[in-house]
C-alpha cells in the first residue's frame, strides 16, 4: 500500500479536480447570466452542462472527504464509550461508509453503460451525456479506492491516518479513528 503522504497528495489532486468542476460551473452561471441580461440571450444548454459539472464537483469530492474522514457525524454515542468500543464503531462506520461508495460505483458503471447505448444527449447542443457520467463514475471509482485505503489504514495502522481538519473551525477536535 502506497503510504500516507502519497494518497493524501492523491487526495488533494481530487480535490483540485472537484474545484475546478464548481470553478467552472461558476463561470458558466455567471457568463449565462450577463448573456441573458445584458443581450437578452441565454447560452445553449447551461443549466444542463452546470448540473452535469455539479455531478462531477460532488462525486470527486467525496473521495477527499472520505479520506479526511470529513463526513458530517453526529458522535454523541461515540463520545461516551471506551476507546476499544470507539475503535470498533469507527471500523464498522467507515466499513458501511466504504460498501456504500463501491455500490454507488458499480451503479453508477451500468448508468454510464446505458446513456452510452441509449446515446443520449444534451437537448440544445446535442452533447452527449456519457461523457459527463463517465467523469463523474471516475470521481467514485477515486473514492471508493480512497475508502479502502482508510479502511486499511483503519485496521491495520490507526496511526498512520491523516488528521481531519475543518477550514470553517479553528478549535482542537478530538481525535478519532484510532
Amino acid at each position: 500500500m502506497p503510504s500516507q503522504s502519497v494518497i493524501t497528495a492523491i487526495a488533494a489532486l481530487i480535490e483540485r479536480i472537484a474545484s475546478l468542476s464548481l470553478a467552472v460551473i461558476t463561470l458558466l452561471i455567471f457568463i449565462a447570466s450577463l448573456s441573458r441580461y445584458l443581450f437578452a440571450t441565454s447560452i445553449p444548454d447551461a443549466h444542463a452542462i452546470a448540473s452535469l459539472l455539479l455531478g462531477i464537483a460532488i462525486l470527486w469530492g467525496l473521495g477527499s472527504t472520505t479520506w479526511r474522514n470529513d463526513h458530517i457525524a453526529v458522535d454523541l454515542v461515540w463520545q461516551l464509550c471506551p476507546a476499544g468500543l470507539r475503535r470498533l464503531m469507527d471500523i464498522l462506520a467507515h466499513l458501511l461508509v466504504t460498501a456504500f461508495v463501491v455500490v454507488l460505483a458499480w451503479v453508477l458503471f451500468g448508468r454510464v453503460e446505458t446513456i452510452l447505448r441509449a446515446g443520449q444527449t444534451t437537448s440544445d447542443l446535442q452533447l452527449p451525456l456519457w461523457p459527463f457520467y463517465g467523469a463523474a463514475w471516475l470521481g467514485v471509482v477515486s473514492a471508493s479506492l480512497l475508502a479502502l485505503a482508510r479502511l486499511a489504514l483503519l485496521i491495520f495502522r490507526p496511526g498512520a491516518l491523516p488528521e481531519s481538519s475543518s477550514t470553517l473551525d479553528d478549535t482542537p477536535k478530538e481525535p478519532r479513528d484510532g
